[in-house]
Protein backbone atom coordinates (compact mmCIF):
# COMPACT_ATOMS: atom_id res chain seq x y z
CA UNK A 1 0.00 0.00 0.00
CA UNK A 2 1.41 3.61 -1.09
CA UNK A 3 1.46 6.46 1.10
CA UNK A 4 1.67 10.18 -0.65
CA UNK A 5 5.68 10.93 -1.02
CA UNK A 6 7.24 13.64 1.32
CA UNK A 7 6.78 17.63 0.66
CA UNK A 8 9.01 18.47 -1.79
CA UNK A 9 10.77 15.55 -2.29
CA UNK A 10 11.26 16.52 -5.92
CA UNK A 11 9.92 12.99 -7.26
CA UNK A 12 6.57 12.82 -7.56
CA UNK A 13 7.03 9.26 -8.98
CA UNK A 14 8.44 7.93 -5.37
CA UNK A 15 5.93 7.47 -2.55
CA UNK A 16 6.43 5.99 0.86
CA UNK A 17 5.73 2.12 0.54
CA UNK A 18 4.71 -0.43 3.62
CA UNK A 19 5.33 -4.11 3.59
CA UNK A 20 2.87 -6.44 1.81
CA UNK A 21 5.22 -9.37 1.28
CA UNK A 22 5.16 -12.79 2.67
CA UNK A 23 6.93 -11.79 5.67
CA UNK A 24 7.52 -9.14 8.36
CA UNK A 25 10.49 -6.58 7.66
CA UNK A 26 13.23 -6.79 10.30
CA UNK A 27 13.64 -4.18 12.51
CA UNK A 28 16.55 -2.50 10.48
CA UNK A 29 14.62 -0.67 7.88
CA UNK A 30 15.33 2.81 7.73
CA UNK A 31 13.29 3.55 4.95
CA UNK A 32 11.26 2.20 1.98
CA UNK A 33 9.72 3.58 -1.06
CA UNK A 34 8.55 2.59 -4.42
CA UNK A 35 8.35 4.25 -7.92
CA UNK A 36 6.02 2.29 -10.20
CA UNK A 37 6.89 -1.55 -9.59
CA UNK A 38 10.07 -0.96 -8.07
CA UNK A 39 10.79 -0.93 -4.30
CA UNK A 40 14.03 1.11 -2.59
CA UNK A 41 14.51 -0.44 0.58
CA UNK A 42 17.74 1.42 2.91
CA UNK A 43 18.88 -0.40 5.93
CA UNK A 44 22.07 2.20 6.40
CA UNK A 45 22.14 5.44 6.80
CA UNK A 46 24.46 7.84 4.71
CA UNK A 47 27.60 5.93 4.32
CA UNK A 48 29.50 9.85 4.03
CA UNK A 49 30.78 8.97 0.96
CA UNK A 50 31.21 4.89 0.80
CA UNK A 51 30.15 3.10 -1.83
CA UNK A 52 26.76 1.81 -0.81
CA UNK A 53 26.21 -2.33 -1.42
CA UNK A 54 22.94 -3.43 -2.82
CA UNK A 55 20.93 -6.65 -2.58
CA UNK A 56 18.71 -6.39 -5.78
CA UNK A 57 15.87 -9.16 -5.79
CA UNK A 58 13.92 -9.49 -9.06
CA UNK A 59 10.67 -11.17 -10.51
CA UNK A 60 11.53 -14.19 -11.90
CA UNK A 61 9.37 -17.01 -13.97
CA UNK A 62 12.58 -19.25 -13.90
CA UNK A 63 12.42 -22.88 -12.32
CA UNK A 64 12.91 -21.89 -8.35
CA UNK A 65 14.21 -23.80 -5.53
CA UNK A 66 12.02 -23.06 -2.58
CA UNK A 67 13.71 -21.25 0.20
CA UNK A 68 13.59 -21.85 4.16
CA UNK A 69 12.53 -19.76 6.57
CA UNK A 70 16.11 -19.56 7.90
CA UNK A 71 17.67 -18.65 4.54
CA UNK A 72 15.72 -15.90 4.20
CA UNK A 73 15.64 -14.56 8.14
CA UNK A 74 19.53 -15.38 8.38
CA UNK A 75 20.51 -11.98 6.12
CA UNK A 76 18.24 -8.90 7.02
CA UNK A 77 18.99 -7.31 3.39
CA UNK A 78 17.29 -10.69 2.00
CA UNK A 79 14.64 -10.57 4.87
CA UNK A 80 13.39 -6.83 3.84
CA UNK A 81 13.64 -7.99 -0.12
CA UNK A 82 11.24 -10.14 0.59
CA UNK A 83 8.88 -8.43 3.26
CA UNK A 84 9.06 -5.42 0.12
CA UNK A 85 8.06 -8.06 -2.60
CA UNK A 86 4.61 -8.00 -3.18
CA UNK A 87 2.26 -8.70 -5.38
CA UNK A 88 2.62 -5.97 -7.86
CA UNK A 89 6.21 -5.74 -7.27
CA UNK A 90 8.75 -6.54 -10.18
CA UNK A 91 11.94 -5.86 -8.28
CA UNK A 92 13.28 -4.73 -4.67
CA UNK A 93 16.57 -3.29 -4.32
CA UNK A 94 17.98 -3.13 -0.62
CA UNK A 95 20.36 -0.38 0.38
CA UNK A 96 23.27 -1.50 3.19
CA UNK A 97 26.47 -0.92 4.35
CA UNK A 98 29.32 -1.28 2.55
CA UNK A 99 31.19 -3.13 5.08
CA UNK A 100 28.05 -6.25 4.34
CA UNK A 101 29.27 -6.87 0.92
CA UNK A 102 31.30 -9.66 1.28
CA UNK A 103 28.76 -11.66 4.14
CA UNK A 104 25.89 -10.81 1.82
CA UNK A 105 27.72 -12.31 -1.30
CA UNK A 106 28.94 -15.48 0.24
CA UNK A 107 25.10 -15.99 1.55
CA UNK A 108 23.71 -15.20 -1.93
CA UNK A 109 26.28 -17.75 -3.50
CA UNK A 110 25.90 -20.29 -1.19
CA UNK A 111 21.71 -20.24 -1.60
CA UNK A 112 22.90 -20.84 -5.27
CA UNK A 113 25.55 -23.58 -4.88
CA UNK A 114 22.32 -25.71 -3.08
CA UNK A 115 19.93 -24.87 -6.25
CA UNK A 116 20.05 -26.48 -9.26
CA UNK A 117 18.02 -23.91 -10.68
CA UNK A 118 18.21 -20.13 -11.35
CA UNK A 119 15.45 -18.85 -9.08
CA UNK A 120 14.52 -19.19 -6.12
CA UNK A 121 11.14 -19.01 -3.90
CA UNK A 122 9.53 -17.99 -1.07
CA UNK A 123 6.04 -17.17 0.39
CA UNK A 124 4.38 -17.93 -3.38
CA UNK A 125 6.79 -15.72 -4.94
CA UNK A 126 9.86 -16.21 -7.30
CA UNK A 127 12.85 -14.12 -7.75
CA UNK A 128 16.34 -14.05 -8.43
CA UNK A 129 18.68 -12.35 -6.63
CA UNK A 130 22.22 -10.60 -6.69
CA UNK A 131 24.43 -8.69 -5.14
CA UNK A 132 26.17 -5.06 -6.96
CA UNK A 133 28.09 -2.03 -5.66
CA UNK A 134 26.16 1.02 -5.77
Amino acid sequence: MSHSGAPGSGDPGTAQCSADGPLDPGRSAVEAVECDSARFVNLSHTSGGVQPTYLVLTDSDADATQLSLTDVLSMPEIQNAVAYFGADTESVRVRTQSGRRVALEEHVEALAERSPDPAFEFGGRRFELSVVLG
